[in-house]
Formats: C-alpha cells, structure tokens, sequence
C-alpha cells in the first residue's frame, strides 16, 4: 500500500510540459513501477499532458539540422503528430534520455535523424515505418469509402524548399478506406479502447490532415484526444462531434490500433 502511494505521489505533481528533464525521468520511473499495461501508462500520459500548448511544427533536427533545427524534444508544446509520437514514447521510457531516443525511433524512418528520413506523410510514411499502429478502419462494421491519392515526394520537398531532396523517389499511388462523417458515430461505437485517428482531408496532393489518439476512460466513455490549433492546446471531445464540425474540412477518418512498440 505504502509503494503503491509513492508511486501515485510520484505522478501528481505538475503537468508533463512543466516538468524538467529530471523530473520527468522520476515520472517514468514511477510510472513503469506502477507495473501497469501500456494502453493505462498510455492514458495516464495523455491525462498529464492535458493543456500542453500548440505549436505548429514544434520539433526538428537539432540545432544542427540544415533543413530544420528546431530542437529535437520539446514537451512544452506540440503539435497533432508530435503529440501522439511523444505520448507513445513517453508511455514506454524509463527515463528522460530514453524517451528522446524512443521519439526518434518513431519520427525518423531507422532512426535516422536527417529530414529527408524523417515520416513526414503520415499514413504513407509515419504509419507504414512504425509497425505498432495497425490499419483497422475496415473492421469497424460500417461501409468504408476509398479514397486514393499521389503522394509525391518530390514535389513535398519542392515545397518545403528542400529541392535537393528525394528527387529519386518515384511517386507513390495510394489508397486508403475512409469512414465518413456520416458513418462516424456508428464506427466509433466499435473502436478498440486504445486507437489512432487519422482525419483524410480535402487536399488532392495528401491524405491526413490532423490526427490525435482515441482513449476510453475507467467508465468506458471514448474521447479523441487531440493537439488542437483551434483550442491553441491539448484537448478532448467526442470524436463524432468532432467529425460533425469539421464535414467542410473531412472526407473522414481512418483508425489505426496501437500496440505497445517493441524494442
């Protein structure tokens, strides 16, 4: 009982993005004693990043990153994908160093850290290059629409002003079921209690607009669980809510379980 308090003592001090390095590295040494499974170590992160200020692209290549040097970790501020990749990271580290190392497993296609290896396109790089994330969009009992794209990233790095870049890369034909606006509801009814959500948009050059983590709490009740540029922080809502105000701005959503990544 004692252990068991120090350990709840341990995890209800300050919020994550108010946290030094040391002090998040005690964090996750009380959080991995708790000997708890990831999907709860994984909530109970999200629940104590909960406000973490947005920031569109807050994360890079280090100081030293000639594309990008913004820095390399920030758990201050985030954005939809940082906040998903540094949840996961942080759900499974045992100390400060450990979950920068993780993070970059995650953000870099083998770990290396150079923006041309970086998973910029989240359906056909991120998820494809982080097993852990499982396609189940086709398995949630309602009729999916498929949507299909040219992923060119070529003209990615054009854009970006990265010209020297992936200019040997061929483009890439993609498709990917979509559950609609309209079939929401009924699909998150059948999500799993841990998932990710990828939100397609509009765009005819790519495929995911925004994405954020779908957790259900002690009670059963889903939320999605999100970097909103609207709210300017982490925030949860009904992800069928959700969906109804954004229908200008979705085709839909794919979903994605998520497992406990391996070593």
């Amino acid at each position: 009982m004692l252990s068991a308090m120090l350990i709840f003592l341990s995890l209800a001090g300050a919020p994550l993005y108010e946290q030094s390095p040391a002090q998040v590295t005690e964090y996750l040494q009380g959080l991995q004693a708790a000997g708890q499974p990831f999907e709860q170590r994984l909530r109970r992160v999200v629940q104590d990043s909960m406000g973490t200020k947005y920031d569109g692209g807050p994360l890079g290549e280090g100081p030293e990153g000639k594309h990008d040097a913004d820095p390399l970790v920030d758990l201050t501020k985030v954005d939809c994908v940082t906040f998903v990749e540094q949840s996961v990271a942080l759900s499974i580290a045992s100390d400060y160093d450990a979950m920068v190392q993780r993070l970059q497993l995650f953000r870099y296609r083998d770990g290396i850290i150079d923006y041309e290896h970086r998973n910029h396109f989240m359906i056909s790089d991120w998820i494809r290059n982080n097993s852990f994330c499982t396609d189940i969009t086709a398995k949630l009992g309602v009729k999916t629409d498929i949507v299909e794209r040219t992923i060119s990233r070529k003209d990615f790095f054009q854009l970006v002003k990265a010209p020297e870049l992936g200019q040997d890369t061929p483009d890439e034909v993609l498709r990917q079921g979509v559950i609609p606006p309209s079939r929401a509801a009924e699909a998150e009814a059948q999500l799993p209690d841990t998932a990710l959500i990828v939100f397609v948009g509009k765009v005819d050059w790519l495929f995911a607009l925004h994405c954020g983590l779908y957790l259900r709490d002690e009670d059963g009740e889903g939320y999605l669980i999100h970097a909103s540029s609207k709210a300017g922080e982490v925030t949860k809502t009904r992800l069928s809510e959700y969906m109804k105000s954004q229908e200008k701005r979705y085709l839909g959503f794919s979903a994605y379980s998520v497992s406990e990544p391996k070593e």
